[in-house]
């Protein structure tokens, strides 16, 4: 039985390539005699393009940007820092969020963040959405990141249940959806954008988060939302 569940942050509970897209229009007119006359539709995809969803820290990012669009390179820095300390103004959930984590609240369930990510700037991102979560794991704080099983134990721990107790929602088939399933939980994989090895067996599947409440673990409270 599901006495917890767990979330990603990026592109799970938090629109991060919306976020970031608004973000990045804010930063290019304040920065725009720094970034070599780059068109805003041009920094942008070029810093999408860079970023790799995340994947690419923002310190390696700008630097890059900065030489390939013949900007400053003295302003990285800058840039860097109005990233951390601006960019959690423009979080924005992805539609449904709030519905689905107060259902999930009204059933008595245990609720969790794992993220991979610097810590502070995660935090900006959780307090920007107003989430209130049982426990929140960020990896550079706890010493070890998605796909390893210890920061899914950790979690299950901090809860108070076992793995197995637990459903892990995330968009990252490898770092997310197969990372928990492989440390003993139950995982529902949020097809937004990356796509699902042919190898794995894929498992529950949701386009958007609303779409939860209608999986088999939950489908007393999806009939009562709609009663």
């Amino acid at each position: 039985m599901i006495a917890a569940v767990l979330f990603d942050l990026d592109e799970t509970l938090l629109d991060r390539t919306g976020s970031l897209t608004d973000f990045l229009a804010d930063q290019h007119a304040r920065f725009a005699d720094k970034l070599g006359g780059i068109a805003l539709k041009r920094f942008r995809e070029r810093f999408l393009a860079l970023d790799a969803r995340g994947s690419v820290h923002k310190s390696v990012v700008y630097p890059a940007l900065l030489a390939e669009i013949g900007g400053a390179s003295d302003a990285a820095g800058s840039l860097l820092e109005d990233y951390m300390q601006n960019s959690c103004r423009y979080a924005r959930p992805f539609q449904g969020m709030e519905d689905v984590v107060a259902a999930l609240r009204g059933r008595g369930l245990k609720l969790g963040i794992v993220s991979n990510g610097e810590t502070a700037l995660q935090w900006r991102s959780i307090d920007a959405l107003g989430l209130q979560m049982d426990a929140v794991l960020i990896s550079q704080a706890e010493g070890v990141r998605k796909p390893d099983a210890a920061i899914f134990s950790r979690a299950a721990e901090r809860l108070g249940v076992t793995p197995e107790q637990c459903l892990f929602v995330g968009d990252n088939p490898a770092a997310d959806v197969l990372g928990a399933r492989n440390a003993g939980m139950q995982s529902v994989w949020f097809d937004n954008g990356l796509t699902w090895p042919e190898s794995e067996p894929e498992g529950e599947t949701i386009r958007q988060l609303a779409d939860l409440l209608a999986l088999p673990f939950f489908v007393s409270t999806a009939v009562n939302l709609r009663a």
